[in-house]
């Protein structure tokens, strides 16, 4: 019998083994609740007596009803609608058979979702009775009995991670982690003090497992530390240095290479390092990446699963110095990163140097060689379209190989590459976006009006028009050049966000030039679904009717933007300085 037939086998002996323990009476029974909560009430009363009724059968129930496959999506909504008291009985049913509801991977969402409303009732504290205040010290005391079994314990992630994170008060779960049904699963609280003494307890167990590292090579404990560490980081920064320390240590990343270099190659490796080097000090991330990562950046930027480690360290640098050392050590690589499509190393490269105010123009430098446009200049115009669609020169030409001359004048611009998008984002943000601005300029009207009618391009084109470092010269010359297809970008879902953009940050003049454009083509505009808004915000037949009306009108609506932009400019007198 082959593994996978075994594997049928188990899966139906175990549902029938349920389906002995849990009648299908009870079933139905259980079926039938979620079909009315489902279908809704007519009053609250009537809610809370329903309820109140299920929840007294609830807790009479056999163990098995919690694990049975037909019933966990009624579950996790029923434990989301219980009372204080409701979660407090159904807490003591948890403890008394935690081992065995673990051992079922099915109930494991039902147990999270319980455990969450301790997270609920513990973030009400202004609004309770005294009654209601001893109810909530009673369920949070079973609670912490249920944190001491699990000490230690890195094998049952799902439960150890929300119990994790309603001991540290910071809630983030996914629908995935406790069902689609249960509708809140983040929000942050101040935990009592018992509950940050048990988080602390908790880690401080599980760091002290004699052979945590070897789990951790193995992926057994890798998702727990992924999960510890950012809420460390949250909750004591301190003590999250002090266990990112003795991480380093006990694995020994921070003497040998190779040890790093085997634990980022492995995805769950990989995230946890991430996790490492977002949540630790400066001076823990500089050491880490002076012995571990300096000098191997490349090896790290080519490596299918490393890269991710790679953006972490980018993202992470300290200062000027630490980020011109890593971009010094990847600038003449990036043919060979764009090569493995690792375009996110790129963008992170970019999104930094404009952060840090260095390297921006270097960078752009260097971006045009590996598309075999920097050279000879008068490739330069053509660097947008290279780096929207991910091309080199020779391809995006379609130069046959040894000619110097394209076959293509100017090709049609194809769909726009996400990640070129966010790139091209970033570079009209630099200081001096001269190359960026200048082959957008030189691009023809129709791939213009394809770029803007791209779910990315459209994002390039807009940043164009919100870039602070574009000037007012440029951006007239870019309405200019939009004028025969701004009716097309206007009737296109992306496009008509570009108009909107255009309309909230361009001066009156190349308004009216926008609104003449427009006025050509009424009919088409105020018949088109997308094209409909455009020629409301614009009041385009306001304009066709009275040109003087609308002048004053658009002069009014820019003085009373310009007065709220100052207003929210203006300086706070509470952070003038005190004289000395």
């Amino acid at each position: 019998m082959s593994k996978k037939d075994k594997k049928i086998v188990k899966s139906k002996s175990h549902s029938r083994q349920i389906d002995k323990n849990v009648n299908e009476e009870t079933v139905n029974y259980y079926l039938r609740i979620a079909t009315t909560l489902d279908e809704g009430f007519q009053g609250q009363e009537d809610k809370e007596l329903f309820l109140h009724n299920v929840f007294i059968q609830l807790e009479k129930e056999d163990i098995h009803v919690f694990m049975h496959p037909a019933l966990q999506n009624v579950l996790v909504k029923l434990t989301e609608l219980t009372s204080i008291e409701q979660t407090t009985k159904l807490l003591k049913v948890l403890k008394e058979n935690t081992a065995e509801m673990l051992n079922d991977g099915k109930s494991r969402k039902v147990m999270c979702s319980l455990l969450l409303q301790v997270a609920e009732f513990s973030c009400e504290g202004d609004q309770r009775s005294e009654e209601d205040e001893d109810q909530v010290e009673a369920m949070r005391d079973i609670f912490l009995e249920i944190c001491q079994s699990l000490k230690g314990d890195i094998e049952n992630v799902l439960v150890v991670k929300t119990v994790l994170q309603v001991l540290s008060g910071q809630v983030n779960m996914s629908a995935k982690d406790v069902g689609l049904n249960r509708t809140k699963t983040v929000w942050t609280y101040t935990p009592p003090t018992e509950f940050i003494q048990t988080f602390h307890e908790m880690c401080e167990e599980i760091f002290s497992l004699e052979d945590i590292q070897k789990k951790v090579e193995h992926n057994k404990a890798s998702m727990i530390l992924t999960h510890i560490f950012p809420l460390l980081h949250k909750v004591d920064q301190q003590a999250c240095d002090k266990f990112i320390r003795k991480f380093l240590t006990m694995s020994a990343i921070l003497q040998e290479h190779e040890k790093f270099l085997w634990l980022v190659s492995d995805q769950r490796g990989s995230f946890l390092m991430q996790k490492v080097i977002e949540c630790s000090s400066d001076e823990i991330f500089t050491e880490l990446y002076t012995t571990a990562c300096k000098e191997h950046m490349l090896s790290l930027a080519i490596h299918p699963q490393a890269n991710f480690v790679l953006e972490s360290l980018i993202a992470r640098a300290v200062d000027k110095d630490q980020f011109e050392d890593m971009f010094k050590e990847l600038k003449e690589n990036f043919e060979d990163i764009l090569a493995f499509n690792h375009l996110r190393i790129i963008t992170s490269l970019a999104k930094a140097s404009h952060q840090l105010k260095t390297c921006q123009m270097k960078l752009v430098k260097h971006l045009m060689k590996a598309f075999h446009c920097y050279e000879p200049e008068s490739r330069q115009d053509k660097f947008v379209p290279l780096l929207a669609t991910l091309a080199t020169f020779e391809v995006y030409f379609e130069m046959e190989e040894g000619s110097d001359k394209p076959s293509k004048e100017n090709p049609t611009l194809g769909k726009v590459n996400i990640h070129g998008s966010l790139i091209l984002q970033t570079l009209l943000e630099f200081k001096n976006p001269k190359y960026v601005v200048n082959s957008l300029l030189q691009m023809s009207p129709t791939n213009l009006r394809n770029m803007a009618c791209d779910a990315s391009g459209s994002r390039v084109l807009e940043m164009f028009f919100k870039s602070s470092t574009v000037t007012e010269k440029n951006k007239a010359a870019m309405v200019d050049q939009l004028q025969e297809v701004l009716q097309d970008i206007a009737c296109n879902s992306c496009g008509s966000w570009i108009i909107e953009t255009m309309w909230k940050e361009l001066p009156l003049q190349q308004k009216t030039v926008i609104v003449k454009t427009l006025a050509k083509h009424d009919r088409r505009l105020s018949q088109d679904q997308y094209g409909k808004y455009i020629h409301k915000t614009c009041e385009v037949s306001t304009y066709i009717h009275n040109i003087k009306n609308w002048t004053e009108m658009q002069t009014s609506s820019q003085k009373k933007r310009k007065m709220f932009q100052e207003i929210l400019q203006a300086p706070d007198p509470k952070k003038k300085k005190k004289k000395a």
